[in-house]
């Protein structure tokens, strides 16, 4: 959205908390934190990009994520990187995404959680044995190109 100049205008992502509070903290990734905790791994976020036209439409995803060490080339005065591992695993509608307007590393990324997604929960649909949501998941799960 910041490359055409747009952005969503509410927070990216929340703590959820051990008490039921959905918007428990103190972490938070948001323009209008207040006293925000430092992100630490262990914690787990919500990570809910959106986009809203006042009046028209409005889109979120909304995914649960797992703060853990980031894994890179350099470790800039060892003070370590942080990245999110996914703990929600549902596949993101294919007939809503527009592939022609996704870079390669978007659709990279999209593949890849499809990916994780398809191996992490079909394991558990096998064992189950529910055979028809499985294949479900593998249609909804699909690599996905640019035409």
């Amino acid at each position: 959205l910041w490359n055409v100049g747009l952005d969503y205008l509410h927070g990216t992502g929340h703590g959820v908390g051990s008490y039921l509070n959905v918007h428990e903290g103190p972490q938070s990734i948001s323009p209008k934190a207040v006293e925000a905790a430092a992100i630490e791994a262990g914690m787990i976020l919500s990570d809910e990009p959106g986009y809203y036209e006042d009046g028209e439409f409005g889109i979120r995803i909304e995914n649960l994520v797992l703060v853990v060490p980031a894994s890179t080339k350099h470790n800039c005065k060892g003070k370590g990187f942080l990245t999110f591992e996914a703990l929600t695993l549902v596949p993101m509608q294919q007939k809503l995404i527009d592939v022609s307007l996704l870079t390669a590393t978007e659709l990279e990324w999209l593949n890849h959680y499809h990916a994780m997604c398809r191996d992490k929960v079909g394991q558990e649909l096998e064992k189950q044995g529910k055979q028809g949501v499985l294949e479900w998941l593998k249609r909804e799960t699909s690599v996905m190109t640019k035409a």
